[in-house]
């Protein structure tokens, strides 16, 4: 990151620097340098307070995958824990044909510290008949210090002509 903002310092200073009948191009070629390191640097910066605000120990991924989706369509998903803003997400039709087909969906992060949490996700969708369904998960987790990655399977249960939902963890 210090080389960065020493090549956007050095930059912006060398066009300070730049005799008044200075070329054109000269200029040009300056300015897309000095972009370029400006972005180099954003990246640096994002990825840095990435880490810092999510480090490892408090990361937790959340995803969702579509056993088939003949008894269940999922319209919405809705995933809260203890003290946590809710994460939503409510779902396209071109989402969920890629579901059925075997996608798996990445529905975002939480942070949570280390120690044991209840995780409790509501899925609102449509059975087979278009009546409104909702699957809910409630399961308690352990985080510890190593990254925590969870996935909602909504599976179907073709003896009952229904669906279910459940949590893995990777």
């Amino acid at each position: 990151m210090n080389q960065s903002f020493i090549r956007v310092l050095l930059a912006g200073l060398m066009t300070l620097t730049l005799p008044v009948g200075a070329d054109e191009s000269r200029v040009g070629d300056d300015l897309n340098s000095i972009k370029r390191s400006v972005l180099e640097l954003n990246k640096d910066l994002y990825e840095l307070e990435e880490n810092l605000l999510s480090p490892a120990t408090t990361r937790a991924e959340l995803y969702l995958s579509l056993s088939h989706g003949e008894f269940f369509q999922p319209l919405s998903i809705e995933i809260t824990t203890a003290d946590r803003h809710p994460l939503h997400h409510i779902y396209t039709e071109r989402q969920v044909s890629a579901l059925r087909i075997g996608a798996v969906q990445p529905l975002g992060e939480l942070n949570l510290g280390p120690g044991r949490h209840l995780i409790h996700a509501l899925i609102r969708g449509q059975d087979q008949h278009g009546e409104a369904r909702e699957l809910i998960v409630e399961q308690s987790v352990e985080k510890t210090a190593r990254p925590l990655l969870m996935e909602f399977v909504i599976s179907d249960l073709p003896g009952q002509e229904s669906a279910r939902a459940e949590m893995r963890f990777w």
